[in-house]
């Protein structure tokens, strides 16, 4: 069955693949508990869609002892499902077309389990809560529906109903639903975004788990691309706990894998991703031309779920953490660290062709200001072609503070605005807070765009930290860095050379654990803003200050550069007191 992408992307109907329902069935059994005497269990998959997570638990357990569920809101993968798992001739398989989240409504009139005719001994326990009688094991890949599709009155709906706070994406929902529906010490081996994993937003989610499981494994999938959803994802298997239960999660198993294209010692081919799943160390490998990274190890579980989930070895942690204890700074002692500009309307505001609208809709020149994006974002320095895209700003500072362009002054620009006037009115938040119609979402402070600053891209293969003294405004899709004490201009070279460091890329693999696709890494605030910061003031920092100042404002040939870089490498190991 296929969907269109319009229909995955509003549902989030990302079907799982033959191969991965397998290795998820395997993973399942490999920690599930069956009594010795046959005790009966039972399985749910919430989701199911066609059916290929239940078929692979049904070839990988067998029905005999085993009472499968499947739900999905799609009347016709249900129907799919009932041909592919042949429900017609297994009395065990049972599936539902309805919607899972329902069954926590109080004034719902399905129940799943009245539903399932079978002898009355099959359950051998009755632990139930506010009427849902509860399965022994989950296995699922939920949807992943994120806020902005659910769209905000659904999110804050689910957010209520689940006990769930911030913004709410539908697998988060699907998590708290499901460990209400395992019994205690049941099994969940479920397939979500790997996002939570190191992310801010992802806190509660990561709360969530550890204190209601004893997790038992985390796998990232990373980039392999396993299934079409453009998330990267990743399996979690948990046990869930007792009511009594103190037991703290410690050292958990964990897997990644990630695409790697600067590895050099590739040392076995493999035939699948799924080979390189069931790998006991760390390495590179090669499937199909392309070469992989899977790092075997140790989940660290901290206290804080404010903290990223942070897998590393015992000897990267140890020098992560001497690196920050000689640390004179972190970047958020000194810098201020923001997100760059988001109109929500980049097409309408930002554009490279100003020059060819006809002369009256052109905006004036005193609103069009050149744009630093993640296109013209480069190491060191910006590139020239900055000054070719230019974003119409719609504020400026009054009597000391931000203000709203007066449209009456900008007359061009109010005939250019009022064109696309009917999608800048669509804004419903725009117009929820009080804003004006034509006011782009995220302007920033106008006053700091003319100061001298540090830009870099949200997501990037390498460090591509630059200097700005031209007064560029930046793009949402870029990060930028202004000085606490306007004064500190030095510290901007000290800050660049230190984050284009390879040292300080090790230092961020190992204390945030982000990785994308194809090697790319994010570059957020929460990140950059616990980057370490050596004393400005040591002699090996005020020659990593000259360095800094040399790269910045010279354009050079690749040989120079790579001479002063390996001079900026051996420095920050000193300037650290490595």
């Amino acid at each position: 069955m296929t969907k269109s992408l319009a229909e995955r992307k509003k549902t989030g109907s990302h079907y799982t693949s033959g191969d991965l329902s397998k290795y998820m069935a395997e993973k399942l059994n490999e920690f599930a508990e069956f009594d010795v005497y046959g005790e009966k269990k039972s399985i749910l998959d919430p989701s199911c869609g066609g059916g290929e997570l239940l078929k692979a638990v049904c070839n990988e357990i067998g029905t005999e002892n085993l009472q499968v569920i499947g739900m999905d809101t799609d009347k016709v993968a249900i129907d799919e499902a009932s041909d592919y798992l042949n429900t017609s001739n297994n009395s065990n398989i049972h599936l539902f077309n309805s919607d899972y989240l329902e069954l926590f409504d109080n004034d719902t009139e399905f129940d799943l389990f009245s539903s399932i005719k079978m002898r009355e001994d099959f359950w051998c326990s009755t632990e139930e809560e506010d009427g849902l009688q509860k399965v022994d094991m989950i296995i699922a890949n939920p949807p992943y529906v994120r806020t902005q599709v659910l769209g905000a009155e659904k999110a804050q709906d689910l957010g209520r109903k689940f006990n769930l706070k911030g913004r709410v994406d539908l697998y988060h929902v699907f998590l708290v639903a499901m460990t209400k529906h395992l019994k205690e010490n049941g099994l969940i081996c479920v397939i979500t975004s790997n996002r939570y994993l190191t992310t801010a937003g992802g806190k509660d989610i990561r709360g969530f788990l550890d204190e209601n499981y004893e997790i038992l494994e985390v796998i990232d999938l990373g980039d392999t691309k396993l299934f079409e959803a453009a998330v990267l994802p990743a399996i979690f298997i948990g046990r869930k706990k007792s009511k009594y239960s103190t037991k703290k999660n410690h050292k958990v198993k964990f897997l990644r894998i990630y695409e790697n294209t600067a590895a050099i010692n590739t040392t076995e081919k493999c035939h699948s991703i799924y080979e390189l799943l069931s790998k006991k160390k760390s390495g590179f490998f090669e499937v199909e031309r392309k070469k992989y990274e899977v790092t075997v190890g140790f989940l660290n579980i901290p206290k804080d779920s404010k903290e990223i989930w942070v897998m590393a070895s015992q000897e990267d942690n140890m020098w992560s953490e001497t690196v920050k204890s000689l640390a004179k700074y972190i970047f958020n002692d000194v810098f201020h660290v923001k997100v760059g500009i988001k109109t929500t309307a980049d097409s309408v505001f930002i554009r490279k062709d100003w020059d060819t609208l006809e002369d009256f809709t052109k905006p004036e020149n005193e609103v069009l200001k050149p744009l630093v994006s993640s296109d013209t974002a480069s190491k060191w320095n910006l590139s020239n072609e900055v000054e070719d895209l230019k974003i119409l700003y719609t504020h400026e500072v009054r009597d000391g503070k931000r203000q709203v362009i007066d449209l009456e002054q900008y007359p061009k620009t109010k005939t250019y605005l009022e064109t696309h006037r009917e999608r800048l009115e669509g804004r419903d938040y725009v117009r929820q807070a009080n804003r004006k119609w034509y006011e782009i979402w995220v302007p920033q402070n106008p006053e700091a765009w003319s100061a001298p600053k540090v830009v870099f891209p949200d997501i990037s293969i390498e460090p591509k930290f630059a200097v700005d003294t031209k007064g560029y405004l930046v793009d949402g899709n870029c990060y930028w860095l202004s000085l606490k004490n306007t004064e500190d201009v030095d510290l901007l070279f000290l800050a660049v050379t230190v984050a284009n460091s390879k040292f300080m890329s090790r230092f961020h693999e190992i204390e945030f654990q982000n990785k994308l696709y194809a090697g790319r890494k994010r570059y957020l605030t929460q990140y950059v803003k616990n980057y370490p910061l050596p004393d400005p003031h040591s002699v090996h920092s005020q020659r990593l200050i000259e360095l800094g100042k040399i790269l910045t404002a010279n354009r050079l040939n690749d040989e120079q550069i790579r001479m002063y870089e390996m001079e900026i490498e051996n420095k920050v190991q000193q300037a650290f007191g490595l």
